[in-house]
């Protein structure tokens, strides 16, 4: 690994070269009679050190294990010793590739018992070693195993053991010669079908491996093989490579450029029979970009402003002092609709690695998740699924995208048909850093966006973004969109609308509760529908009043913006929310507390005026059937108004009484153990007898 072995001090350099030697003497005294030619281990390692080096880890990959040199060290000494343990295996020539290679462990143990002679510096480096080997082990049972889960620090730095496993086992289970990778592919077969080394090696020739040449994501390995049996073994190894890739790529930081492995097989001396399921992804894209996931056609400026949203948040993190701006501009005959921000914009391995990866979203990969943690600024992303940029084809007939990265040259990507290969070509001149996406309308969708839908749909969709968004009419005219405060608008008549916030850690809220008046006096309570409209950074969701106790959904509407923690799961076309059982009870218990608030502000405004009893009794009622004393706990107690609560400890005495009194004289109430707040108890208590 000539290139990434710079960033080690000579001292690490030659403690690499000592493993490497030490490796080297280990397989030559180890050899048995008839044994291969023990020199395999290290050249196996060494073609491993290659394809990492050329081509399996990209630049990203690279450049964060160079800022940890001691990464780098683990990459090259787990890359020699990983295959030591089948030197030591008991294997001969007539032995079967699957049966001497079940041993599971066995180069951890022989790292941690001759780790002397094997050149590794001491105990400690050479039990860390044997973890990350014992980790990448190819076995059956590993293959959907986790990544090593437990943290490896050497001189007060905690190695990158995730990425560094990921890119070991990769690298040689696409070696399809090297020793695990033998027996993960002769394990496929029957106990009776499985070759001897020599059998193997002769059974099949690799011709290349590598990136495709033609696929973009995907690595090809292209071979010959002579075996009909291990023809089939082969594309069951295929299959296991391609779901650990999978498994890599949702669990390391960075993610493999790559999301695909085939195994490109030519038969020679037989006919092969590969049939196997597959999927339509003509019927699988129309299901993305039709109506039966978007109902709406204008849902795609959401999904476009979402992903500027994210972008500029992404920069915003490497750039404290940096502006975000997002545009939205209509040509004149309303053909063409461009959407523009100056966030982090992309560069060709962003592009490859995520948005031509359908399902894959940048804001919720392990990059952005890794620098949040490294730079401890708390953004929200908005994308979720890696699918939303699909609903512009909703409208569009031919998308092009303009995109530029800081260091990077631009690009202009041109898409007019998702099944088809996409036009990108490098821009010669220099633009502006982020990301500039036009979509070139459908003839049947020219009048429907002249019609000034879009711009309603916007000022209703995207109200509370904390990034403005410019709206570019056709008439010149430019209308920001955005940034409002979350809140209501106080009625014109005085002393009618009792708004409170809403006591949130990460996001905000509010409700509100209205009064009738006639001239002088709030008479009752007014009547309001509506429910909650929960926003999720900013932009609508859903409208939903199961938020509110059921007594109170005829007359209080409110309004949530989550954020952060905060932030609950969302369906995949974005309109519905899916609650946990603990996000859905806090945010009930925060709404309520806020209602209590609320009632308490309508009922000092009541006590200001000269209500009648009868009148001020009435809105007590109608106040305190939002407050059902089985959902009344103890901190929600303390901030009701007397009144309110008076009425709620009279409903919670009657209800007692009708039920349980006779047995409270007796013994207690052993099906009233359920009522366990204070206050509660303090009722329950009064019913018994000295």
């Amino acid at each position: 690994m000539k290139l990434l072995i710079t960033s080690l001090s000579k001292k690490q350099q030659a403690d690499i070269e000592r493993i490497r030697l030490g490796v080297g003497a280990y397989c030559a005294r180890s050899r048995k009679p008839g044994e291969d030619d023990p020199s395999a281990v290290i050249s196996g390692a060494e073609q491993m050190l290659h394809h990492l080096e050329v081509w399996l880890l990209d630049e990203e990959q690279k450049q964060l294990l160079q800022l940890t040199p001691w990464d780098v060290f683990f990459l090259n000494a787990c890359a020699y010793l990983c295959d030591i343990g089948h030197i030591d295996s008991g294997n001969t020539s007539d032995t079967a590739i699957g049966a001497g290679a079940t041993k599971q462990g066995s180069s951890q143990r022989v790292i941690l018992s001759h780790w002397k002679a094997l050149g590794i510096g001491s105990a400690a480096m050479a039990a860390a070693i044997a973890d990350i080997c014992d980790t990448v082990s190819g076995s059956s049972e590993v293959l959907q195993g986790p990544l090593i889960d437990r943290a490896v620090v050497v001189d007060g730095t905690t190695i990158n053991t995730p990425l560094v496993s990921a890119a070991i086992w990769m690298a040689r289970s696409l070696n399809l010669s090297a020793l695990d990778t033998a027996g993960q592919v002769c394990r496929l077969l029957a106990a009776s079908q499985q070759p001897t080394p020599e059998a193997y090696n002769q059974s099949f020739t690799v011709a290349a491996v590598g990136p495709h040449p033609y696929l973009s994501s995907t690595i090809q390995v292209k071979l010959q093989c002579r075996d009909a049996e291990l023809h089939r073994a082969l594309k069951h190894h295929e299959r296991a490579v391609q779901e650990r890739l999978q498994h890599f790529n949702q669990s390391i930081c960075p993610r493999f450029l790559y999301s695909d492995v085939i195994y490109e097989i030519e038969a020679d001396g037989y006919t092969p029979l590969d049939l196997r399921f597959s999927v339509d992804t003509s019927a699988a894209l129309k299901l993305l970009t039709g109506n039966r996931l978007y109902s709406d056609n204008r849902v795609f400026l959401r999904e476009l402003i979402q992903n500027a949203v994210d972008a500029c948040n992404l920069r915003k993190r490497f750039e404290p002092d940096y502006s975000p701006s997002i545009s939205i501009r209509f040509n004149d005959d309303i053909s063409k609709v461009t959407v523009r921000d100056n966030g982090i914009g992309m560069d060709r391995q962003w592009i490859e690695k995520y948005f031509l990866t359908i399902g894959i979203s940048l804001y919720q990969s392990a990059e952005v998740r890794s620098a949040s943690q490294r730079t401890r600024i708390d953004f929200s992303f908005i994308s979720q699924f890696g699918i939303g940029f699909l609903s512009s084809f909703l409208v569009a007939e031919k998308i092009t995208l303009q995109t530029s990265k800081a260091g990077a040259g631009g690009l202009m990507i041109s898409i007019s048909n998702l099944r088809d290969y996409f036009d990108v070509r490098a821009l010669k001149t220099d633009v502006e850093q982020g990301t500039q996406v036009t979509l070139h309308l459908k003839r049947s969708k020219i009048n429907y966006c002249r019609s000034l839908e879009y711009t309603g749909y916007l000022k209703t969709t995207i109200r509370f973004l904390d990034i403005p968004v410019d709206l570019h009419g056709q008439n010149g005219q430019i209308t920001t969109i955005g940034r409002e405060t979350l809140s209501y608008e106080k009625a014109s008549s005085a002393d009618i609308d009792f708004i409170a916030p809403l006591e949130f850690k990460n996001s905000e809220g509010y409700v509100l509760l209205r009064a009738k008046k006639n001239v002088d006096h709030i008479f009752a309570v007014e009547t309001a529908k509506g429910g909650v409209s929960v926003f999720q950074d900013g932009i609508f969701v859903t409208q939903v009043d199961t938020l509110l106790p059921e007594g109170a959904r005829q007359h209080v509407i409110g309004r949530i913006n989550l954020k952060g923690e905060d932030k609950c799961a969302l369906s995949m076309d974005r309109n519905r929310i899916f609650w946990s059982d603990h996000q859905l009870k806090g945010i009930k218990h925060t709404i309520r507390m806020g209602l209590a608030q609320a009632a308490n502000l309508f009922m000092a405004s009541v006590d200001a005026q000269d209500v009648s009893t009868h009148t001020r009794q009435s809105i007590i009622n109608q106040l305190s059937i939002f407050f059902d004393f089985n959902e009344v706990d103890d901190a929600l107690h303390e901030r009701l108004c007397e009144p309110i609560r008076a009425v709620v400890h009279q409903r919670f005495r009657n209800f007692v009484r009708l039920h349980f009194a006779h047995t409270l004289r007796a013994e207690g109430i052993p099906e009233a153990d359920g009522y366990g707040q204070q206050w509660q108890q303090r009722i329950l208590e009064s019913f018994r007898k000295p």
